[in-house]
């Protein structure tokens, strides 16, 4: 495979839509070491892929890693799986094909209302999402991201937090299944860390979208979807405080490695 430097060049298409304060565009730092490989990811979701510009933390620690990657981003707040099949930047996105991961990312609790409302447009959306998917990138792999609870919005319009994320898990399992997907175990990282590290921050001020912290937790977890080794000695922690990033790269790889 063609060798890179990674201080040579970025090779990033970011598709955006409107303007938020935590959407900061996070421009990545690239290690100076010889790249061994190029992969080529999409991630296609809502606000909780784009607050604090989550690909890019991906990029950049994947950087630190020894690893280029190639990233394009189409991203809506709120967007469903169902409003990206007809949504512009996610379909020019698609056009370009030849990903090797699409990271999928759903509206915050349509996994959740697939079982508990028998929402079944929520798994009709997805696997028809997954479908056009493989039509641009028959090798890649779909990877639907299992993302938290939160308390804000009154847990999410469940009557208790604890059974959004229930709701949440099982049907992102059964999404994941019935695609045989893997699912990437976001939420799971999540409960840890807010149950075990009280004194990292997971969101922001609206209980609900993640924190710059959540943005590196749920970027290290992807990472390890991707590669699926322990992080090396040189880490990026991505303007994270150091030791928060380290509890949180140690709790990525518990969810992921075990």
């Amino acid at each position: 495979m063609k060798r890179l430097f990674l201080l040579a060049a970025l090779f990033v298409s970011c598709i955006v839509w409107g303007q938020d304060p935590v959407r900061d565009n996070y421009i990545p730092r690239l290690a100076p070491v010889q790249a061994s490989d190029t992969t080529k990811v999409l991630c296609i979701g809502n606000s909780f892929t784009y607050f604090y510009d989550a690909p890019h933390h991906l990029q950049e620690i994947a950087a630190f890693e020894g690893h280029f990657l190639d990233v394009t981003v189409a991203v809506k707040g709120g967007q469903t799986f169902g409003g990206h099949l007809l949504y512009r930047p996610t379909f020019e996105a698609l056009k370009k094909g030849g990903y090797d991961y699409i990271f999928l990312q759903d509206q915050s609790q349509n996994p959740a209302r697939l079982l508990s409302e028998k929402n079944k447009s929520v798994m009709t959306d997805f696997e028809a999402l997954v479908y056009v998917v493989k039509k641009s990138s028959p090798n890649g792999t779909c990877i639907l991201e299992r993302t938290w609870s939160y308390p804000g919005s009154e847990n999410g319009g469940f009557s208790t937090e604890k059974e959004f994320d229930k709701y949440l898990l099982k049907g992102a399992r059964k999404m994941a299944s019935a695609q045989k997907a893997p699912m990437s175990p976001i939420g799971d990282a999540f409960n840890i860390a807010r149950a075990e590290h009280p004194e990292i921050p997971m969101f922001g001020p609206d209980d609900k979208h993640q924190s710059r912290e959540g943005t590196y937790l749920k970027a290290c977890v992807n990472y390890l979807m991707i590669f699926g080794t322990r992080f090396g000695a040189n880490p990026s922690s991505c303007d994270v405080d150091p030791q928060s990033a380290a509890v949180l790269r140690a709790i990525a790889e518990r969810v992921v490695l075990k």
